[in-house]
């Protein structure tokens, strides 16, 4: 039987920097080792918190998850 092992996990936030020449400028940040166990509330806070910290508004996130396909 197939299993999927669970390596690392990372958010990477876009930042909204306004617009120039009506194009959209934005900036990603990334936050890697994110541990397995963190569920969606624990990460949106971690979001709201950082987003406090940072200069531009945080216009999306996302979770990228990375495993190891094991077979048998």
């Amino acid at each position: 039987m197939a299993n999927v092992k669970h390596l690392t996990s990372a958010l990477r936030l876009t930042l909204s920097l306004g617009t120039v020449d009506g194009k959209s400028v934005t900036k990603t940040v990334s936050v890697s080792k994110i541990g397995a166990a963190a569920g969606a509330e624990s990460l949106n806070a971690l979001v709201g918190a950082l987003g406090g910290l940072l200069e531009y508004p945080v216009a999306s996130v996302k979770k990228y998850d990375t495993g190891l396909l094991e077979g048998e």
